[in-house]
Protein backbone atom coordinates (compact mmCIF):
# COMPACT_ATOMS: atom_id res chain seq x y z
CA UNK A 1 0.00 0.00 0.00
CA UNK A 2 1.31 3.44 -0.92
CA UNK A 3 1.40 6.09 1.80
CA UNK A 4 0.65 9.60 0.54
CA UNK A 5 2.73 12.23 2.29
CA UNK A 6 1.15 15.62 2.85
CA UNK A 7 2.74 18.87 1.73
CA UNK A 8 4.06 19.39 5.26
CA UNK A 9 5.41 15.84 5.55
CA UNK A 10 7.06 16.14 2.15
CA UNK A 11 8.74 19.38 3.14
CA UNK A 12 9.93 17.82 6.38
CA UNK A 13 11.53 14.98 4.43
CA UNK A 14 13.25 17.43 2.10
CA UNK A 15 14.46 19.49 5.07
CA UNK A 16 15.89 16.32 6.62
CA UNK A 17 17.88 15.66 3.46
CA UNK A 18 18.99 19.31 3.47
CA UNK A 19 18.60 19.96 -0.25
CA UNK A 20 18.07 23.69 0.07
CA UNK A 21 20.15 24.41 3.15
CA UNK A 22 23.42 22.86 2.01
CA UNK A 23 26.14 25.22 0.71
CA UNK A 24 27.63 22.38 -1.38
CA UNK A 25 27.60 22.62 -5.15
CA UNK A 26 26.67 18.93 -5.33
CA UNK A 27 26.20 15.93 -3.09
CA UNK A 28 24.79 12.39 -3.12
CA UNK A 29 21.90 10.82 -1.24
CA UNK A 30 21.05 7.12 -0.90
CA UNK A 31 17.33 6.36 -0.56
CA UNK A 32 15.68 3.07 0.40
CA UNK A 33 11.92 3.52 0.46
CA UNK A 34 8.85 1.42 -0.13
CA UNK A 35 5.31 2.54 -0.80
CA UNK A 36 5.72 6.31 -0.38
CA UNK A 37 4.42 9.16 -2.53
CA UNK A 38 5.92 12.59 -1.95
CA UNK A 39 3.51 15.46 -2.58
CA UNK A 40 4.09 18.06 -5.28
CA UNK A 41 7.29 19.99 -4.71
CA UNK A 42 10.32 21.46 -6.44
CA UNK A 43 13.86 22.32 -5.44
CA UNK A 44 16.48 24.77 -6.59
CA UNK A 45 18.90 22.00 -7.56
CA UNK A 46 18.89 19.62 -10.49
CA UNK A 47 18.35 16.02 -9.44
CA UNK A 48 19.62 12.84 -11.10
CA UNK A 49 17.93 9.73 -9.72
CA UNK A 50 19.25 6.25 -10.44
CA UNK A 51 17.21 3.17 -9.48
CA UNK A 52 19.50 0.35 -8.41
CA UNK A 53 16.37 -1.74 -7.77
CA UNK A 54 12.60 -1.25 -7.55
CA UNK A 55 10.55 1.25 -9.52
CA UNK A 56 10.16 4.97 -9.12
CA UNK A 57 7.33 7.00 -10.65
CA UNK A 58 7.61 10.71 -11.33
CA UNK A 59 4.67 12.96 -12.23
CA UNK A 60 5.22 16.43 -13.67
CA UNK A 61 3.32 18.91 -15.78
CA UNK A 62 4.75 17.32 -18.92
CA UNK A 63 3.45 13.86 -18.07
CA UNK A 64 3.94 10.67 -16.13
CA UNK A 65 7.39 8.99 -16.06
CA UNK A 66 8.38 5.53 -14.90
CA UNK A 67 11.95 4.89 -13.79
CA UNK A 68 12.63 1.14 -14.04
CA UNK A 69 15.61 -0.56 -12.39
CA UNK A 70 19.06 0.37 -13.69
CA UNK A 71 17.79 3.53 -15.36
CA UNK A 72 18.08 7.21 -14.46
CA UNK A 73 15.64 10.11 -14.37
CA UNK A 74 16.56 13.77 -14.64
CA UNK A 75 14.47 16.32 -12.71
CA UNK A 76 15.50 19.90 -13.53
CA UNK A 77 15.67 22.58 -10.87
CA UNK A 78 12.39 24.41 -10.33
CA UNK A 79 10.17 21.76 -11.93
CA UNK A 80 7.11 20.87 -9.85
CA UNK A 81 6.86 17.09 -9.48
CA UNK A 82 5.85 14.31 -7.18
CA UNK A 83 7.45 10.91 -6.81
CA UNK A 84 6.25 7.46 -5.82
CA UNK A 85 8.83 4.96 -4.61
CA UNK A 86 8.08 1.24 -4.60
CA UNK A 87 10.67 -1.13 -3.11
CA UNK A 88 13.29 1.36 -4.22
CA UNK A 89 17.01 1.35 -3.60
CA UNK A 90 18.10 4.52 -5.38
CA UNK A 91 20.93 6.96 -5.55
CA UNK A 92 20.28 10.68 -6.02
CA UNK A 93 22.77 13.32 -7.05
CA UNK A 94 21.80 16.94 -6.39
CA UNK A 95 23.55 19.55 -8.55
CA UNK A 96 23.63 23.32 -8.36
CA UNK A 97 22.42 24.39 -11.86
CA UNK A 98 25.77 25.91 -12.98
CA UNK A 99 27.37 22.47 -12.78
CA UNK A 100 25.21 21.07 -15.60
CA UNK A 101 25.45 22.98 -18.91
CA UNK A 102 22.04 22.11 -20.34
CA UNK A 103 18.95 23.94 -21.54
CA UNK A 104 16.59 20.99 -21.02
CA UNK A 105 13.81 22.06 -18.67
CA UNK A 106 11.63 18.92 -18.56
CA UNK A 107 11.83 15.67 -16.69
CA UNK A 108 13.57 13.03 -18.77
CA UNK A 109 14.31 9.31 -18.52
CA UNK A 110 17.82 8.69 -19.82
CA UNK A 111 19.57 5.59 -21.03
CA UNK A 112 21.76 4.63 -18.10
CA UNK A 113 24.88 3.03 -19.53
CA UNK A 114 27.08 1.11 -17.06
CA UNK A 115 29.17 4.22 -16.48
CA UNK A 116 26.11 6.02 -15.05
CA UNK A 117 25.55 3.35 -12.44
CA UNK A 118 29.24 3.23 -11.54
CA UNK A 119 29.46 7.00 -11.21
CA UNK A 120 26.32 7.22 -9.05
CA UNK A 121 27.55 4.34 -6.91
CA UNK A 122 30.98 5.96 -6.47
CA UNK A 123 29.41 9.32 -5.63
CA UNK A 124 27.53 7.81 -2.67
CA UNK A 125 30.66 8.34 -0.54
CA UNK A 126 30.12 12.10 -0.78
CA UNK A 127 26.88 12.87 1.04
CA UNK A 128 25.59 16.18 2.33
CA UNK A 129 28.03 15.95 5.25
CA UNK A 130 31.10 15.87 3.03
CA UNK A 131 33.94 18.38 3.27
CA UNK A 132 33.11 21.33 0.95
CA UNK A 133 36.84 21.81 0.34
CA UNK A 134 37.39 18.24 -0.87
CA UNK A 135 39.00 18.86 -4.27
CA UNK A 136 38.50 15.28 -5.42
CA UNK A 137 34.75 15.42 -4.69
CA UNK A 138 34.34 18.85 -6.26
CA UNK A 139 36.17 17.81 -9.42
CA UNK A 140 34.21 14.57 -9.57
CA UNK A 141 30.83 16.32 -9.38
CA UNK A 142 31.91 18.95 -11.91
CA UNK A 143 32.80 16.19 -14.37
CA UNK A 144 29.60 14.32 -13.50
CA UNK A 145 27.53 17.40 -14.29
CA UNK A 146 29.16 17.84 -17.68
CA UNK A 147 28.51 14.19 -18.53
CA UNK A 148 24.86 14.57 -17.49
CA UNK A 149 24.47 17.29 -20.10
CA UNK A 150 25.64 14.78 -22.73
CA UNK A 151 23.43 11.94 -21.48
CA UNK A 152 20.36 14.17 -21.54
CA UNK A 153 20.55 14.43 -25.31
CA UNK A 154 19.08 10.90 -25.55
CA UNK A 155 15.67 10.22 -24.03
CA UNK A 156 13.97 6.89 -23.33
CA UNK A 157 10.22 6.50 -24.07
CA UNK A 158 9.11 5.60 -20.54
CA UNK A 159 6.59 8.44 -20.34
CA UNK A 160 2.90 9.08 -20.75
CA UNK A 161 2.02 12.61 -21.93
CA UNK A 162 -0.24 14.96 -20.02
CA UNK A 163 -3.54 16.27 -21.42
CA UNK A 164 -4.33 19.95 -21.95
CA UNK A 165 -8.12 19.73 -21.63
CA UNK A 166 -10.54 18.00 -19.28
CA UNK A 167 -12.05 16.01 -22.15
CA UNK A 168 -8.79 14.35 -23.13
CA UNK A 169 -7.74 14.03 -19.50
CA UNK A 170 -10.94 12.11 -18.73
CA UNK A 171 -10.26 9.82 -21.69
CA UNK A 172 -6.73 9.19 -20.45
CA UNK A 173 -8.01 8.39 -16.96
CA UNK A 174 -10.61 6.02 -18.40
CA UNK A 175 -7.94 4.27 -20.46
CA UNK A 176 -5.64 3.81 -17.47
CA UNK A 177 -8.49 2.53 -15.30
CA UNK A 178 -9.59 0.03 -17.97
CA UNK A 179 -6.23 -0.80 -19.51
CA UNK A 180 -6.88 -4.44 -20.49
CA UNK A 181 -10.17 -3.76 -22.29
CA UNK A 182 -10.42 -0.04 -23.16
CA UNK A 183 -11.31 0.74 -26.77
CA UNK A 184 -10.99 3.97 -28.71
CA UNK A 185 -14.78 4.16 -29.04
CA UNK A 186 -15.22 3.96 -25.26
CA UNK A 187 -12.50 6.54 -24.67
CA UNK A 188 -14.17 8.85 -27.21
CA UNK A 189 -17.54 8.52 -25.44
CA UNK A 190 -15.86 9.40 -22.15
CA UNK A 191 -14.56 12.59 -23.79
CA UNK A 192 -17.99 13.30 -25.32
CA UNK A 193 -16.49 13.27 -28.82
CA UNK A 194 -17.01 11.24 -31.94
CA UNK A 195 -14.24 8.69 -32.59
CA UNK A 196 -12.97 10.79 -35.48
CA UNK A 197 -12.91 14.02 -33.45
CA UNK A 198 -11.36 12.17 -30.54
CA UNK A 199 -8.50 10.70 -32.56
CA UNK A 200 -7.63 14.12 -33.95
CA UNK A 201 -7.88 15.92 -30.61
CA UNK A 202 -5.92 13.24 -28.77
CA UNK A 203 -3.05 13.35 -31.26
CA UNK A 204 -2.97 17.15 -31.12
CA UNK A 205 -2.85 17.28 -27.31
CA UNK A 206 -0.76 14.23 -26.51
CA UNK A 207 1.57 14.16 -29.48
CA UNK A 208 0.86 10.45 -29.93
CA UNK A 209 -2.22 8.50 -31.02
CA UNK A 210 -4.62 7.00 -28.50
CA UNK A 211 -3.48 3.52 -29.55
CA UNK A 212 0.14 4.48 -28.83
CA UNK A 213 -0.91 5.94 -25.48
CA UNK A 214 -2.67 2.71 -24.52
CA UNK A 215 0.29 0.61 -25.63
CA UNK A 216 2.78 2.72 -23.71
CA UNK A 217 0.52 2.61 -20.64
CA UNK A 218 0.31 -1.17 -20.89
CA UNK A 219 4.07 -1.48 -21.07
CA UNK A 220 4.64 0.88 -18.14
CA UNK A 221 2.05 -0.98 -16.06
CA UNK A 222 3.71 -4.30 -16.92
CA UNK A 223 7.10 -2.89 -15.94
CA UNK A 224 5.74 -1.92 -12.53
CA UNK A 225 4.10 -5.31 -12.06
CA UNK A 226 7.19 -7.32 -12.98
CA UNK A 227 9.10 -5.77 -10.08
CA UNK A 228 6.74 -7.54 -7.67
CA UNK A 229 8.20 -10.95 -6.72
CA UNK A 230 4.79 -12.67 -6.77
CA UNK A 231 4.00 -11.54 -10.33
CA UNK A 232 5.27 -13.63 -13.24
CA UNK A 233 5.43 -12.75 -16.92
CA UNK A 234 2.13 -14.49 -17.68
CA UNK A 235 0.34 -12.56 -14.93
CA UNK A 236 1.66 -9.25 -16.23
CA UNK A 237 0.80 -10.01 -19.86
CA UNK A 238 -2.82 -10.92 -19.16
CA UNK A 239 -3.30 -8.12 -16.64
CA UNK A 240 -2.49 -5.44 -19.22
CA UNK A 241 -4.61 -6.94 -21.99
CA UNK A 242 -2.39 -9.35 -23.93
CA UNK A 243 -3.80 -12.79 -24.72
CA UNK A 244 -0.59 -13.98 -26.36
CA UNK A 245 2.63 -14.34 -24.37
CA UNK A 246 4.74 -14.22 -27.52
CA UNK A 247 3.06 -10.96 -28.63
CA UNK A 248 3.58 -9.49 -25.17
CA UNK A 249 7.24 -10.51 -25.07
CA UNK A 250 7.91 -9.06 -28.51
CA UNK A 251 6.14 -5.77 -27.73
CA UNK A 252 7.85 -5.48 -24.34
CA UNK A 253 11.28 -6.06 -25.89
CA UNK A 254 10.67 -3.42 -28.56
CA UNK A 255 9.60 -0.93 -25.87
CA UNK A 256 12.28 -1.58 -23.23
CA UNK A 257 15.12 -3.17 -25.16
CA UNK A 258 14.95 -6.43 -23.22
CA UNK A 259 12.59 -9.37 -22.76
CA UNK A 260 10.15 -9.47 -19.82
CA UNK A 261 12.10 -12.34 -18.23
CA UNK A 262 15.41 -10.49 -18.40
CA UNK A 263 13.80 -7.31 -17.10
CA UNK A 264 12.16 -9.19 -14.22
CA UNK A 265 15.45 -10.82 -13.28
CA UNK A 266 17.27 -7.48 -13.29
CA UNK A 267 14.51 -5.87 -11.26
CA UNK A 268 15.15 -8.23 -8.36
CA UNK A 269 18.06 -6.22 -7.16
CA UNK A 270 21.21 -4.29 -7.64
CA UNK A 271 23.97 -6.22 -9.44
Amino acid sequence: MVRQLSVRETQEELDTIGIEASPLAAFAYLDTADGITYDWHSHTRHQLLYAFSGTLRVEAGSGFYLLPPLRAVWIPAGVMHRTTLNKVHSGAIFFAPPLVPTTIIEVRIILAAPIVREMVQYAMRWTINRDPEDEVANTYFKTFGMLCAEWLKEEMPFRLPAARTKQIASAMDFTLENLPTASVEEAARTAALSPRQFRRRFLTEAGITWQEFRLHARMLRAMEMLVEPQVNVTDAAYSVGFNSLSAFAKTFALFTGETPSVYRERAKGWR
